[in-house]
């Protein structure tokens, strides 16, 4: 147990990173075990199609059925696995973040512009604070499609002195100043947002724009390049 005086920073980071192992663990389960089973059932329907060429419509027909059942399965068991721990951030943060500003643009059709390092160095970030990032990022492209109705998207990553910046920019309707904040805070996950940053040494701001619009931006501490080599 922590004692009192524990940062509260280390004690939520300390339970996150069990919430992550834990959705790991299960990503990899459900794609090892579920994912051979589904595969194994795939090739059984496939045989059975082939046995079945010359029986009646109707037992084709329900073997295909059989067939498009299983691809949505194993296509459901896919996009659960991505969100219990997504296996484009194996390609580094930046990559992930690119997939993630295409895919959203794709789902919404709202633009987006990408502002980012193309030398950032993911040795700066552990897993944990790779995917803290990741979530934070989707949940504010979430929230500027959903709430914000925002036309544009503008998203940064950069690398400065001891510190890792991620700048998301909508052109939405922003925070009214009027709405209730602790309402506003729980609609928009914002809260959320505060926890994963708060949980890998992070801050987390959310601010109005001059042209209209929410400017969301994290700083995390990182140590420079050189310091790694040490």
């Amino acid at each position: 147990m922590s004692s009192p005086t524990e940062p509260v920073h280390r004690v939520a980071s300390s339970e996150e990173r069990i919430k992550e192992a834990e959705r790991e663990r299960i990503a990899r389960d459900l794609h090892d075990e579920l994912g051979s089973r589904l595969t194994a059932i795939k090739m059984a329907v496939a045989q059975l199609g082939q046995d079945a060429a010359s029986r009646d419509a109707s037992a084709r027909e329900q073997l295909q059925f059989a067939d498009q059942l299983v691809d949505d399965a194993i296509g459901a068991m896919h996009d659960i696995i991505d969100d219990l721990r997504p296996a484009v951030l194996d390609l580094g943060l930046l990559a992930a973040l690119e997939w993630l500003a295409r895919t959203y643009a794709r789902q919404t059709g709202i633009p987006h512009r990408m502002l980012s390092e193309n030398d950032l160095p993911d040795a700066l970030l552990d897993p944990f604070q790779m995917i803290s990032l990741y979530r934070i990022a989707r949940e504010a492209l979430h929230n500027a499609s959903r709430h914000a109705h925002a036309r544009h998207v503008d998203i940064s990553l950069v690398h400065g002195p001891g510190q890792l910046v991620m700048e998301i920019i909508d052109d939405g309707v922003g925070i009214p100043a009027s709405a209730d904040p602790a309402k506003r805070t729980e609609s928009s996950g914002i809260r959320g947002m505060h926890h994963r940053a708060e949980s890998i040494g992070a801050s987390l701001t959310l601010e109005s724009v001059a042209q209209g619009g929410l400017k969301l931006r994290v700083v995390l501490p990182v140590l420079s390049p050189t310091n790694l080599i040490k």
